[in-house]
Order: structure tokens, then sequence, then C-alpha cells
């Protein structure tokens, strides 16, 4: 057990070394050749997700946030609340405006949700 312990402690201290100062600062380095030098000024989420309002369009999945990538979460409305169903039935009667050939029951339900 003796002979374990010294060379454990020096691979601790070498990955902490190496872990916390010496790749930190490699990759600090390299990011200094950047034309930004590393700030991170663009904002790259802009157009991750969108509401599409025009019918040339495909219907993008429906968005609890607005479709803000910078926040994100649910809805937290479970299938029997009634503000949900409303969602739900809006979404499904402006759905069949824009399609008039479809029938309610052959709209998949991944569409719905």
């Amino acid at each position: 057990m003796k002979s374990n312990i010294l060379p454990a402690i020096k691979l601790t201290m070498l990955s902490i070394l190496l872990l916390t100062v010496i790749y930190p600062l490699a990759v600090w380095g390299i990011a200094q050749f950047s034309p930004n030098h590393g700030k991170g000024d663009k904002t790259y989420y802009a157009n991750i997700g969108q509401s599409f309002t025009e019918d040339k369009y495909f219907n993008s999945r429906p968005s609890a946030v607005g479709y803000n990538a910078a926040g994100s979460g649910g809805s937290n409305k479970g299938a029997s609340n009634p503000v949900y169903l409303a969602e739900v039935q809006a979404r499904i009667d402006t759905f069949l405006v824009h399609n008039p050939g479809i029938d309610k029951t052959e709209i998949p339900r991944i569409l719905l949700r």
C-alpha cells in the first residue's frame, strides 16, 4: 500500500498542474490568434428556432419560450390542462385552414405538441 501512495500523489499533482494551469493557458494562447482575440463578442443563437408565419414555409415545432434561443424551458402544462388543450385546438384549426384537403385524424401528433 505504501508503494502506491507516493505515485498516486505525484499523478494527482501532475494532473492538477496540467488541467488547471497548462491546458487553460495553452487554449488562451491559441485564442489570442483568432480575429477577436478570444473575447467571444458574437452571438450565434439568433436563428436557431423561428416562428414561421407565411404559408410557403414549413411549420416549426411549437416553442414554450417564443423561439428565444437565449432562454430555454418547458411550458409545464399537462395533457389535461385546459390552456394547453386550447393551444392544441388552435394549432389544429390553423393547420386545417391552411390544409383543407387533410382530415383531422391524418394530422401527425408530433405537429400538435
